[in-house]
């Protein structure tokens, strides 16, 4: 629970951080790795709640694919989501691994 806690308070910032990391033309990444799949729905809809006209980079990570199915889904359906980019279709770092959306 910690890891929602700190995602919530300060969401990763790529202005913040500087835009010398390869995902730098993203506003946000949000980094669900370990996360059960309702834990991260959770977080999802806490960030979308609270970053609208932003690009975000979702890494739930390869694996058995449960989390990124979740993930996809959700964001395919929420009302708050203009555009959704699968990651190894959106020409970015990470495959398979990670999904972009778009916040109106």
């Amino acid at each position: 629970m910690r890891r929602f806690r700190k995602t919530i308070r300060h969401p990763e910032s790529m202005r913040q951080r500087g835009r010398d990391n390869a995902s730098s033309q993203f506003d946000y990444v949000l980094d669900l790795h370990g996360e059960t799949s309702d834990e991260a729905t959770a977080i999802l809809n806490t960030v979308l709640s609270t970053h609208t006209n932003s690009s975000i980079l979702i890494v739930h990570g390869k694996g058995e694919g449960i989390l990124r199915r979740r993930i996809r889904a959700v964001a395919s359906s929420d009302p708050r989501i203009k555009k959704v980019e699968f990651g190894e279709n959106a020409m970015v770092q990470g495959g398979d691994g990670v999904t972009v959306v778009y916040t109106k």
